[in-house]
């Protein structure tokens, strides 16, 4: 008895190539948090009065390409920034604003959160944004390198400190093999 392998083999990569994995998903809510992001402080003889410093982190395909191949629509929907490193409030923070952009690309820059503080806001350790309309950050987060940066103004402290910061992220993943 012969068994003929030469009529089958084109029948089996037809099928395996129709063939394919697919998976789709609403996120209702996935909290993105980047621990302990420093920020430099100012010397208080060096600018008198308010001042404005930042500090940014990067998501790299290299460290999150699971999650940045994964995506078909991804929105940020709020961002929250707590007090770390000795910080009893963030109180001295009159304004805030986080972005996000691909270094590959100079005009990818997309203001995520902006935050100013009102006079009659009670102390905090907490500062907390809620977009109305969430941001479409699908682009940015599949990006081979994405960089978040917080820039706050105020009357920061002389030594450098250090906030945590969560993306409350929403949207729809589609992964296909």
């Amino acid at each position: 008895m012969t068994i003929r392998f030469s009529s089958i083999i084109p029948l089996l990569a037809a099928m395996a190539g129709a063939c394919s994995f697919s998976v789709e998903a609403d996120l209702p809510d996935v909290e993105i948090t980047q621990h302990g992001l420093s920020i430099p402080g100012v010397p208080k003889g060096k600018v008198p009065g308010d001042v404005s410093v930042s500090g940014s982190f990067t998501f790299s395909s290299s460290n999150t390409a699971w999650a940045k191949n994964m995506n078909s629509a991804i929105f940020v929907r709020q961002v929250t920034v707590t007090a770390q490193s000795g910080l009893e409030n963030l109180d001295f923070i009159k304004s805030a604003r986080m972005t996000m952009s691909d270094p590959a690309l100079s005009e990818s820059t997309v203001d995520i959160a902006s935050y100013d503080r009102c006079d009659d806001r009670p102390s905090s350790s907490v500062i907390e944004v809620s977009m109305p309309t969430p941001i479409d950050i699908t682009t940015l987060w599949s990006a081979d390198r994405t960089v978040i940066a917080l820039e706050v103004t105020g009357r920061v402290p002389e030594q450098t400190w250090s906030v945590d910061l969560t993306m409350k992220l929403t949207g729809q993943i589609t992964y296909k093999y």
